[in-house]
């Protein structure tokens, strides 16, 4: 009897609610129960004894090239204004022949982390999101075999990780080459509810959002405004004048840089710190300057993101 084929770890779908995420998914994992566990003394034994305790779903990270997922924007626009909302969906495990043979359906998602890649304006990538999701609750099963397949639409935005502008106080700043990476994170309680329905996984209600500083590379001869700003206020104590009322953007270009595609606003940005990089004697590199902002929150806008929230 031939043994069947393995599973292909390329070959997989992924479905979120009733979104139509019809972006490149780069790569999904995570989403099984695991079993906590406690260990105790016994008397004078120098073993402890262990035993499992509670249970929980493993979260799920999703690897999103954002070029076609306006649907998944909205979302982290919603969370991001407060207005949080469950999501469930489905990954769809497939052999190499694309035949669907293990279903993972994970119900009630919250969106725990939302992280954005370095923009670099030397990258060649593309923009690609990482979510992690926290189900409360997850049921596997076979699959029917049936084939699976993505969907593209006609025409999409392209996103590039070099196409960006970084905005402050209303000015478009000159000479920025690099956004460091960043991370925004909902909090989740979990609420282990038991009782008469007998419920094993915990139950999760949010809590507050932390939004994260940005590190930010400037050509350090246009870092003038920002080593002022920087001097005035660290360096020489000065009180800062417009402190919770400067403001910010990141802006998302097409590839010819004539359309802003999505933008991150700031606001209640302040200046953390300034430094020159390391200098090395023979390097013909442009000298650079990082600057280190705090941020109070973050708002993410799209027309696609404006028109949902407007409905």
């Amino acid at each position: 009897m031939r043994a069947p084929r393995p599973y292909s770890s390329g070959q997989f779908h992924f479905t979120l609610g009733d979104m139509e995420v019809t972006g490149t998914v780069r790569s999904v994992e995570g989403g099984f129960v695991k079993q906590n566990v406690a260990d105790e003394g016994a008397g004078g034994m120098f073993m402890k004894m262990k035993h499992g305790t509670t249970l929980e779903v493993e979260p799920i990270t999703v690897e999103i090239g954002m070029s076609q997922v306006d649907p998944v924007l909205r979302w982290i626009s919603d969370v991001w204004r407060g207005n949080y909302r469950r999501e469930s969906g489905v990954i769809v495990h497939a052999d190499y022949n694309f035949c669907a043979r293990f279903r993972q359906e994970f119900v009630n998602c919250h969106l725990e982390e939302v992280t954005f890649p370095s923009l670099d304006a030397k990258s060649k990538d593309a923009v690609v999101v990482k979510l992690k999701l926290r189900p409360e609750d997850v049921v596997f099963e076979p699959a029917g075999g049936e084939r699976i397949r993505g969907f593209y639409k006609e025409h999409h935005k392209l996103w590039s990780a070099a196409a960006f502008n970084f905005i402050l106080d209303g000015r478009k700043m000159d000479g920025i080459t690099k956004i460091e990476s960043f991370t925004v994170k909902q909090g989740l309680k979990p609420l282990n509810i038991g009782g008469h329905s007998m419920r094993r996984l915990p139950q999760y209600e949010p809590t507050n959002i932390t939004f994260p500083d940005l590190t930010i590379t400037q050509s350090l001869n246009e870092c003038t405004d920002i080593f002022n700003w920087y001097m005035d206020v660290i360096v020489n104590g000065k009180v800062d004048e417009l402190a919770g009322e400067h403001t910010g953007a990141i802006e998302f270009l097409n590839h010819a840089r004539d359309q802003v595609l999505y933008t991150i606003n700031l606001f209640d940005v302040g200046i953390k710190s300034f430094k020159i990089p390391k200098s090395e004697s023979g390097k013909e590199d442009v000298k650079q300057g990082t600057f280190e902002l705090f941020v109070g929150w973050m708002e993410f806008d799209s027309d696609d993101a404006r028109l949902y929230l407007e409905a």
